[in-house]
This record gives structure tokens, sequence and C-alpha cells, in this order.
């Protein structure tokens, strides 16, 4: 993930593997009727990035924010040019206790990542940024491949993220080193909008409550996808809540 001391410990924690859904791990019914559909958006073949419309559903993103506490923030770091690159956000992980609402998460994620070889998904990750706060330049992608019980090194191999709020102004998902479309083209404006200076490049993600991205950070070969680097930019009115799912690929 990122190259700061929050990404190393939020490394260590995901290891855990979400257990993938089955019929003795499934809550107690409900009203809730799981839905795998959701649109899909091609933004980019290289590296291979999907906007994903409409992925979680209200009900959905209310029942992921009722675990909203207990949230952990990186170690303060004193030396002012290193503190204007961490990250400021603060984040929680869903322990392994499935119920019917994020079994259906799992299930509808699985369902785009089927044809990547992959031991599964990390334990769900909850993020918060408030007003003032970011998460600068960073990969999803691990430095250091976390050694499993097997002995494998397991990389994040994919990732989704999905918002699971709207915000005022500011806390777009940032990816500069994406192609950006044409300027003669036409871009939704309420999903997606190009860096306001003449030399920025790159495509950056509003946030739009229940739709986010799905990208690739490694090559099939293990190495790094340098192009996955992005940033979620600094809040600058209200709170931003988003949902990450990291796809772990061990060799």
């Amino acid at each position: 993930m990122s190259l700061s001391t929050i990404a190393a410990v939020v490394g260590a924690l995901s290891i855990k593997f979400w257990p993938f859904p089955s019929a003795s791990n499934v809550g107690s019914p409900s009203q809730y009727v799981c839905n795998l559909h959701y649109t899909p958006e091609i933004l980019s073949t290289e590296p291979l990035m999907i906007y994903l419309n409409d992925f979680l559903s209200p009900y959905e993103i209310n029942h992921l924010l009722s675990f909203n506490s207990n949230w952990t923030y990186a170690p303060n770091n004193t030396d002012p040019e290193e503190k204007a690159h961490q990250r400021t956000s603060g984040y929680i992980i869903v322990e392994d206790k499935p119920d019917e609402v994020t079994n259906c998460i799992v299930r509808r994620a699985d369902t785009l990542v089927g044809f990547i070889p992959s031991e599964g998904l990390e334990l769900l990750q909850i993020g918060r940024t408030q007003q003032g706060e970011q998460h600068p330049l960073h990969w999803d992608y691990l430095q250091e491949p976390e050694l499993n019980s097997e002995g494998k090194l397991c990389n994040r191999a994919a990732s989704f993220f999905i918002f699971l709020s709207d915000v005022a102004e500011g806390g777009e998902t940032y990816f500069p080193y994406l192609d950006a479309p044409d300027a003669d083209l036409p871009v939704d404006e309420t999903k997606f909008r190009r860096p306001k200076h003449k030399d920025s490049v790159g495509m950056m993600l509003r946030p739009v409550k229940g739709s986010g991205v799905f990208w690739m950070n490694m090559y099939k070969n293990g190495t790094l996808e340098e192009r996955s680097r992005h940033a979620g930019m600094m809040v600058k009115k209200g709170t931003k809540y988003g949902l990450n799912i990291l796809v772990e690929q061990c060799v």
C-alpha cells in the first residue's frame, strides 16, 4: 500500500482473508435481498480500471457505516516535510464476522475478480476522511509482500474503492498516471473531473455515494504497476467515507 507507517500497519493487520460466503456463515433472514447487479464503465485498459456505478445500495452503505467506531490513525509525524506527505485520514477493519450484507458485498466483488488468480479478499476496510484530512499519493501494492501461513508471498493484485458518502467539496480520488480523456471528449462532471492546472495530468474521481472504481495493482509476473499510484485528495468541506476491498494473490 502506502510507503508510510500507516500502510505498513494496515498491511500487517489485513492479511487475514474474508471468509467466502457459504450456507454456514449467512446471517439471520431479514427483508434484505442480495442483488449482485451494478453497471461497469471502462476507464482504462492499461492499467485495467473500471468505474462501478451503483455498486452499493443505500441499505448496504448504512450497514457498513454502523461499524463507525474506534478509528485508527497513523502515528503523528513531527518532521514538517514528512508530515506534509503523511496520511491523516482514519480507518477501521471490519472483522471476519460475516452477515448477509457483507457476504453479498464480497460475492458482488468476486463476480468481477473471478478471472484473476487469487487467494481471496483481505478483511474489508472502511476509511474516513474528515475536513482537512487526506491520503497522499501511495500504492496499495505492498513493497514488502506478506508471508502467509503456507509460506507463500502475498500481495494486493487489485483494489476496489467504493464511496460511502457524497462530499460537499474535495475528497476526490486522484490517479495522476491514468490517461485522461481527450479534451474534446465529453466527461460526466458529476463523476469525473480533469485536474484544473493546465500542466496537470491524470483523472480525478468525484465522491459519488454507492459508486467507485476497480483497478489492477500489478502485472501478471507480480511486479508493481506503477500507474496504479493514487491519492485521496484533501476534504475541504464535509466528511468522506469509503470502502476498500483488496484482492490478494500469493506465489
